[in-house]
């Protein structure tokens, strides 16, 4: 039996922090060696993080992450690793790993597909490796590109992220009995399946151990690194560490007898590899002392809770890197604001129950039980004692500070305001709109002020489904520093408050996710589909005409067939209002605050949605622009 013990780890990592991530990158490598790894996989980019950005571009990035490389080879000893790096090579950069065995630099892998879709956006920093010819690396004289190192018999080869969901992948010439994947994959509903689907039929198709490893926890604000890592053997996932930890590392390790795979290679006629080969003849690795117990099965977790512990973890990330002292969240008894609560409020739990008290060192004296999340209901005359009930219900059940604000004296003041320069009384008939967003704006100076009194983060509580027709009111609902539910649509959310309020046994999150959406900024009763159209129409319609990219007017005859219930003219006509609210509303999502990347769907014109502001597409209704 040809035994190796092979390892994946998650690193939770931060754009720039060198020398926390060497200090990580010991820590995890010592311990790999204490428990007998061999090869061991590491995430993309470990060593500079992956979203430095335009940093990417200056010199001393690439220098640093260079002599964080050297300070964390000597922790290869025994062990084969790939350690992802900005590498230059000339006068271009390169996202690269340096592939170490015990101690010493073999060479470096060269990323050859950079993706620059959606939220990704690597060949402006980036060049792409050479497919089939070898670089040399100018420092070293060490070959950088594809190739294939063979250690005590046994082969093994670098895959970098991308280069994984892409065709004729580079790894089918280099036939190695291990694959190291390089990641930096951040989450999105749907993702880990599939990515599951991947690695387990990588392993199948080529015959090999692929040992997947991705980065861990919000590393730069908006993305969320769900940081799991698989070991794949014959087709199955044998191995993977926790997804979505708050811890600095996660690592999980497996046996695997090489002689099956030799014999189904010999088996299949499966080809020996053709690419140029780093032979080391005199290595051996030691037998590990000791053996290990059979590895659980493994399989993603539900969207509702996967969505939970990457919001959560997000936030708590976000936090710590602020150094904020916790949440704020003007409560409104409606879904949104509760969601947020509700997030903000696991986001701390999680703290204090998951992180060891020596690791919180970085916070300096504030503990994740000093930390809070404040909670307000801003009252008008158009408030409701049931939307009040909801949202101190709420509170309640989350055990969180809670407070009631009448801000009726302060709305009728503006008007009066208003009212005397205009030279006559406002009226709903004729000032609608503008009252609605007078409302909504004067709920934020106060909660802004206890953000500011507290050192506290003011939660935005607009989801996808408002920001992509601009439900929004500027300066007033979409105030905050950060928007944790801004990827996601209305639809999942209620569907997620339900789950969540069993799972959590919160009855009042089930009613408030029963209730009819309102904005409770009228007079007369008031609803949020009445006002733009049923949530599942409008998610359906967003998906249509943005991702999927049909022209406007076959909007009505797709929604036919989902939306039975609505004749022809109704579809029309819900059909021309959503193209004229998203096609005016671009300035607004350029205004909000960043939103987390949880579902491959992304309003944020930062990332994965730049569209103009300024731009003919228009509804048969819409009138020409002035």
């Amino acid at each position: 039996m040809r035994r190796v013990r092979v390892g994946v780890a998650s690193v939770r990592t931060w754009p720039l922090d060198f020398a926390g991530h060497v200090a990580r990158l010991k820590a995890l490598l010592s311990e790999a060696r204490e428990k007998g790894v061999q090869v061991l996989a590491l995430p993309e980019l470990v060593l500079s993080g992956y979203e430095c950005g335009d940093f990417f571009w200056h010199p001393w990035v690439s220098e640093a992450a260079w002599e964080s490389l050297q300070a964390v080879l000597p922790e290869t000893t025994g062990l084969f690793t790939a350690i992802g790096l900005p590498l230059r090579i000339g006068d271009r950069l390169y996202n690269a790993a340096a592939l170490a065995l015990d101690g010493k630099l073999l060479g470096f892998a060269l990323k050859t597909e950079l993706p620059k879709d959606s939220i990704f956006y690597e060949p402006r920093w980036f060049v792409p490796g050479p497919r089939e010819a070898l670089l040399k690396e100018a420092r070293t004289g060490l070959p950088a590109g594809p190739f294939v190192v063979e250690v005590d018999g046994v082969r093994i080869a670098v895959e970098i992220c991308e280069e994984a969901w892409r065709p004729h992948r580079t790894v089918e010439t280099l036939a190695p009995h291990i694959i190291l994947g390089l990641n930096a994959s951040p989450y999105e509903i749907g993702k880990p399946a599939r990515r599951h689907r991947l690695i387990s039929e990588s392993s199948y198709r080529y015959r090999c151990v692929y040992l997947y490893a991705n980065l861990l926890g919000n590393e730069a604000g908006k993305l969320l690194y769900d940081g799991e890592s698989l070991i794949a053997y014959q087709g199955q996932i044998i191995a993977a560490t926790k997804p979505f930890s708050l811890a600095e590392y996660e690592l999980a390790i497996a046996d695997i007898d090489l002689d099956p795979l030799s014999t189904t290679r010999l088996r299949s006629g499966f080809p020996t590899g053709e690419s140029p080969l780093v032979s080391i003849p005199h290595f051996q690795w030691k037998e590990p002392a000791f053996s290990l117990g059979a590895n659980p099965p493994v399989s993603p977790l539900p969207d509702e809770m996967a969505v939970t512990q990457a919001i959560s973890m997000g936030l708590w990330d976000y936090l710590y890197k602020t150094r904020h002292k916790g949440f704020v969240v003007s409560l409104s008894g409606g879904l949104d604001s509760a969601a947020c609560a509700v997030f903000g409020y696991l986001s701390i739990q999680r703290a204090q129950t998951e992180i060891p008290p020596e690791s919180l060192s970085a916070y300096g004296s504030m503990s994740p039980h000093q930390l809070k999340v404040y909670t307000f209901y801003q009252a008008t005359r158009q408030s409701s004692e049931e939307t009040f009930r909801r949202a101190q219900g709420l509170a309640k059940a989350l055990g969180v500070p809670f407070a009631r604000w009448e801000i009726q004296p302060i709305v009728e003041a503006y008007e009066a305001l208003v009212s005397s320069w205009l030279g006559r009384p406002l009226s709903w008939e004729e000032d609608d709109i503008a009252r609605q967003n007078l409302q909504a704006r004067v709920r934020v100076p106060g909660i802004w002020m206890v953000a500011n009194l507290m050192g506290a983060l003011l939660l935005t509580t607009g989801n996808r489904s408002e920001i992509a027709v601009g439900y929004t009111t500027m300066d007033g609902d979409s105030a905050g520093g950060l928007a944790p539910i801004g990827g996601l649509s209305k639809p999942f959310l209620k569907k997620w408050a339900l789950w969540a309020a069993d799972f959590y046994h919160w009855p009042i999150l089930a009613e408030i996710a029963e209730a009819t959406p309102t904005a409770e900024l009228r007079p007369h009763p008031q609803a949020d589909e009445t006002d733009l159209m049923p949530y599942p129409l409008l998610t359906f319609l967003e998906d249509k005409l943005i991702w999927e990219g049909h022209p406007p007017s076959t909007l009505p005859i797709l929604a036919q067939e989902h939306f039975a219930q609505l004749s022809l003219p109704e579809l029309r006509q819900y059909s021309q209002r959503f193209i004229r609210l998203f096609a005016t509303s671009q300035w607004k999502r350029e205004r909000l605050a960043p939103a987390f990347h949880v579902d491959k769907y992304d309003l944020d014109p930062r990332g994965a949605a730049r569209f103009p502001i300024l731009h003919a597409l228009k509804s048969e209704d819409t009138p020409p622009r002035s």
